[in-house]
This record gives C-alpha cells, structure tokens and sequence, in this order.
C-alpha cells in the first residue's frame, strides 16, 4: 500500500510495478482523477473529507490495508511517513512497514533528541534551548538575535520562524507552536541561533537491517521560500572534496550511533568559510531524491523496498560514484504574481515536454483537481547533464515548453531564478529569495507576435473574414491590442520570412516555423518560442513561460469591444471577501475596532501557507463572520467594515503615518 497521494505516489507505485510488485493506492474524492489512482493495481476510497479523517486517520488505513492483505506499507512523505505512533501500529498489524523503526524516528525525528545525539558524537551544532513557552521567552536574551524557532517534531518548513528582535519573540512562539499543535499534535519548541546567509547541505544515508550504513553524496538545498525548498541540485557546487569528506562522515556518524536502517537523511547548516552545523535528521524519503538518484544512478525506493523486504544492502561505499551535475525544479499551484497565493481548479491541459536529460515526477491529468487541502506541489523537472551550466540549460528548455492549464503555477518565477545571473553564478544561500525580485512585466512581444501569426497566417479552408483572406500580403501601421486587459498600439510589417512587429516601443523580427490549433514555435534571431494558443470566443489565450496572456484586437473583429470610458471612483469597501480556500488561523480585530488601510484583519491558511488578510482602508470593524478554527470558501464573506467617524482620522495624519511604519498596535488592530 501507498499510504500517500500527489507525485511521490506515482513514484513509489512505478518502483513497485517495476520490481514486480502489486500496489494499492488510497484516495480521497479531491483525488479521485490524479494519476496516481489510475496507475496503482487496485484504489480505495478513504472515507471522511478532512485531513485528519483521510489521510492522517490511520486506523482506516490499516483496517483497508489489512481486508487488502497488504504485506507493507510505504508512506511516503509527509503525512505519516515521520509518525512513530503509526510505524509501531503497522508493525502490531503485521504488515511491514518501509521505513526506520519506530524508535529510530522517535530518536532521529524529534529535533532536539537529534541535537543532543550530535552533541555527543562531538559534531557540530547550533547553540539551542527548548522548553515552554514561557521559558523561551526568558533564555532568547542570553542566545542574542536574530534566533529560529523550530517546532521539536516539525519537518516541511511548519512550525519555524525566524526572530529578528525581542520585540518579535513572544508573538512568533505562539504562532510556532500553533503550527506545531496543527501539524504534529505536539506543540514542544526550541529555539536556536539563525545563520541567515548560510547553505542547506544535506546528505543522503541508505541502511540495512545488518549493520551496513552507506551515503549517497550531498544535496544542496539552498533556495528556500518559507522555509519550504525550490530548487535542489546534487552535488554541490560549492563543497569540495574536503568538505565533502568531512560532512559525510558526519552523517554516517550520526546514522552508525543511532543504528539506522532505510533512508534517511541528515541536513547541515554551511557558512562561506566551510563552518557547518548539524540542524536535524528526516526519517523518510526526500522531495528531493531524484537529483541523488541522477547523479549515482541508484533508485531509492526500490532500496527501500528491497531493505524493508529484509534483504542485505548490496551497496558498497567504494562503488558508489558521482556523474555528472542534476538540478530539480518544484512546480507548485501558487500565484507568484500575487505572494505566492495558493491556486485551486481542475487541470484542464497538461504537456510534459520529453528531452534527453530530463525527468518529470507528477501526478495531474486532465480532470484531476488542486484541492486546498493539500500541499501546492503539483510537479517535479530534474535536468541531468555533465555540468551545471548544462543542467541549467536544458532544465530552462524544458519548463518553457511544459503547459499546466487550469492553475496558476510557479512556473514562470522558476525560469526567471534559474535565468538570474547570480543563480548561474552559484552565489546563492538560503537567503537568496529575499533579495530576488522576479519581473513585474516580462517582455510579451512574442504573445503578440504568435497572436498575430495564429490569426494571419492559418491555412483556414473557410475564411470567417477578410483578415484571414488577405493573410501575407497586407501590413498593418498602426494596430490596436489589448493585453490582459491594457490596451497598446503596434504595428507590423510583413517581410521576406515573416514579420516585423514594432511593440512598446521596440521593433523585433520574428518567423513562424511550426504552427496548428494547440503548439506554436516562433523564432527571433537565435532565440525560439514555444507557445500554447486557445482561441475562445472573444479572445485568444496565449500560454507562454508558465503564464497564460489573453488577447484581442481590431484586427479580429469578433473580438473587438467597444471600451466603456469610465471614470474611476475610489468607494469604500465594505465587505472583505476571501480570493481562497482554507482555514482561520487567528482573527485580530474585533467589532468596533478602528483599523488603518493596512492593518492585519485576519490570518488564513491555504496549503499549508499562512496569508494575511489587510484592511484596504481607514474603517471601523462592523461585523467578523469567521471566527479561529473555521474551514472558509473561496469569495466567503469575512469581515464587514463602516467608514462611519473615518473622516475625523485626518485630524492626525502624523500619528498614523508613524504607527503604520513602525507596524505597532495601534487601538488593538495589528
């Protein structure tokens, strides 16, 4: 059984088949069109429609697995994968369960637990104390900032934050430990020094039953957003021989004392000078273990599964050798566009291009629906090539050709990081996404140009009109178009191969060399565009670099518009409406409150991401329609404000000027 969903289902289920073993998935109704359910050997429907009644419940799980007569149980990550109390009821059950012992997690995956266990060995870690709530707040003066706090049995980024001053601490600790309590039922912290311009390094141990512990090289794991990786590459190409030796021998150290068996991996803190720090242990497989696949050509599940099996691992250390450079690339449903706000729907479209070099682990297909019950990930794109200028290369191919319809995805924000110059320079740490700002307005010049090729230069049998009868032989001076929504003027003419587009300013020559109802190519100079055109009744939608653009211009008269000239008034909004799915973290106002235009009103949960909900303007809280705990829709109705008193407020503008910079309470409004 796969005690899992998403893209490490498919994965474990491929492992499986390919080993000649039957594999049972579970699902839930969210899931009931993703791939992994189609490619498992048999499915059953998991009752219940929260969390903790599918996934998480696990006497289900058993009860299904044991009327299935399952003889093991791989869990995956997340969920149950790193849960003690369920490896020891899948063993009471009689069915093996893939992964360490009960005791191995306990040992490994509490972090403090796995702190002290370095500390003996004499391995380096970071000043850190646990305790109460209460007794944090007093040790965080003697640690000095800035600080992480760390839920004691988190993993995925859930219940850490970073301290920058003592003003932060107490409210940071409470959010930690109600993520904590959320996540993992335990609400136990510790706090520990931050090395804020730090790499992620992390190295990959495989174990037997009998004693025999080896590694799989490091991972580097540094561009992180949240607390929550990005992108992951194998080796890295900032630890040397040297360093490599010494951090290896760390992790099987560590693994060696603890006994352990599976796959497990130790993660470190480095510092440009090659100081490292142990940070924690995961007792499970990793997100990120394809790139460690890539370069040692080994398939980790199916070690899993072989060691799980009680078999001797027939690895040795000697034998195991690095090739070559992999990179990987997680696609989430997330607006970049919009903090990152997750996405729902129903994939419409999917194209995973198939290059040499390239693998994609996922699970969508049309018809397979983004719950916000789950994680954002939808995909995965590991490139692997003889070096990292070649992995990055190919991997850049690769993602401008993929389509994901029916989401938005992160798809374009990865590009332009994998494009950034210092990225490719390898300057990088994990805090590298807080000094990188992606493109507001990329250049869409070869939109307009595949527009204008899609609608001009068809083979069309019955023109529907004289645009499409003319087709080569007449340019255009001057063009109306609007581009999501802006309306631009342009011009084209057409030349010897194609056209020459004068937009925004810039003229660029482009030619058309493959075109039909579903792909595009285009070229300019030596540079080529893949696009995904969809022609709808009033406009064009163009797919291009993971955004989908929509058209229309006087050019196609079926989509021509007349544009309402309409004044633009600035009304008070009085009803704050939720744009997605999720759950109430916590509610920091209360009816009668004064609130200033950005004032924190709500904070909300949608894939496992917080978002805050702000005041758009100075307002009086009328009415909160949620309270803590609530499960919300898309478009629910939060809070409803009255402007009533507001325009007394400007009698001190300086006042709120100076609250709203300093970000204090002001009046018990965050």
């Amino acid at each position: 059984m796969v005690a899992n969903r998403g893209e490490i289902a498919v994965r474990i289920i491929r492992a499986a088949r390919e080993m000649g073993i039957l594999s049972l998935a579970i699902y839930t109704n969210p899931d009931e069109h993703s791939l992994h359910v189609d490619q498992a050997d048999e499915a059953v429907l998991l009752q219940g429609e929260s969390l903790s009644d599918s996934y998480l419940d696990q006497k289900q799980i058993i009860r299904i697995a044991l009327e299935n007569r399952v003889d093991a149980i791989h869990p995956g990550y997340g969920f149950l994968a790193e849960h003690a109390e369920f490896a020891e009821a899948v063993l009471h059950a009689g069915i093996q369960f893939i992964g360490p012992t009960p005791g191995q997690i306990r040992l490994m995956g509490q972090k403090d637990r796995a702190v002290e266990l370095a500390k003996k060995l004499s391995i380096p870690v970071l000043y850190s104390e646990k305790g109460t709530k209460d007794e944090l707040v007093k040790v965080a003066k003697n640690l000095g900032f800035p600080l992480m706090v760390k839920a004691v049995a988190g993993g995925g980024g859930k219940g850490m934050r970073v301290i920058s001053s003592e003003k932060e601490l107490a409210e940071a600790i409470e959010k930690a430990e109600c993520q904590a309590l959320e996540y993992f039922g335990n609400g136990d912290l510790m706090l520990e020094r931050y090395v804020p311009d730090a790499r992620h390094i992390e190295v990959q141990l495989l174990g037997d039953h009998y004693g025999n512990l080896v590694h799989l090289f490091e991972r580097e794991c540094s561009i992180q957003r949240r607390f929550q990786k990005v992108v992951e590459e194998a080796p890295s190409a900032f630890v040397n021989n040297n360093l490599r030796e010494k951090l290896c021998h760390a992790a099987l150290t560590i693994g060696r004392e603890a006994g352990y068996h599976g796959l497990g991996t130790i993660e470190f803190l480095v510092d440009e000078d090659s100081n490292f720090w142990f940070l924690e242990m995961n007792t499970r497989i990793q997100v990120e273990h394809p790139v460690t696949e890539a370069v040692t050509g080994i398939d980790l599940v199916k070690q899993q599964i072989w060691i799980a099996a009680g078999n001797v691992l027939q690895l040795k250390q000697n034998e195991i050798k690095l090739k070559g450079h992999a990179i990987e690339a997680r696609i989430c449903a997330e607006d970049a566009g919009h903090d990152f706000r997750p996405s729902t729907g129903t994939i419409q479209q999917v194209v995973f291009p198939e290059k040499d070099g390239i693998r994609t682990d996922h699970f969508l297909q049309p018809g397979a629906e983004i719950s916000p019950a789950y994680d954002s990930l939808l995909a995965k794109q590991i490139a692997h090539m003889g070096t990292r200028p070649q992995a990055l290369n190919v991997l850049s191919e690769n993602l401008k050709e993929t389509l994901i319809k029916g989401v938005e995805t992160n798809l374009s924000f990865v590009l332009q990081l994998l494009e950034n110059e210092r990225f490719q320079k390898n300057e990088i740490s994990t805090s590298f996404l807080k000094g990188f700002e992606p493109e507001k307005q990329p250049d869409l010049s070869p939109v307009v140009a595949a527009y204008l090729f899609f609608h001009l230069f068809r083979k069309i049998e019955k023109p529907r009109n004289i645009w499409q009868q003319i087709g080569f032989r007449t340019s255009f001076p001057v063009f109306r178009i609007w581009v999501d929504g802006i309306e631009n003027e342009g011009s084209v003419i057409f030349v010897q191969d194609g056209i020459q587009l004068r937009f925004n300013g810039v003229a660029t020559n482009f030619r058309l060399t493959e075109i039909s109802a579903k792909r595009m190519i285009i070229r300019s100079d030596n540079t080529q565009f893949i696009l995904y055109p969809d022609d709808q009744k009033n406009q064009t939608e163009i797919y291009f670099r993971g955004r989908t653009v929509a058209l229309r211009s006087n050019l196609v008269p079926e989509q021509v518009k007349i544009e309402k000239q309409v004044k633009e008034t600035k009304r008070f909004q009085e009803k704050i409406n939720s744009d997605l799915f999720g759950k109430v973290l916590g509610v920091a106002v209360q009816p009668g409150d004064r609130v200033l235009q950005g004032d924190v009103l709500l904070v909300l949960e949608s894939m496992k991401t917080e978002f805050q909900i702000l005041c758009p303007q100075n307002a009086i809280v009328k009415n909160i329609l949620v309270q803590t705990g609530d499960r919300i829709k898309d478009r629910q109705l939060l809070v409803e404000l009255s402007e009533e008193s507001c325009s007394s407020w400007s009698q001190f503008p300086d006042q709120v000027s100076e609250d709203l910079t300093s970000g204090e309470i002001l009046n018990g409004a965050k």
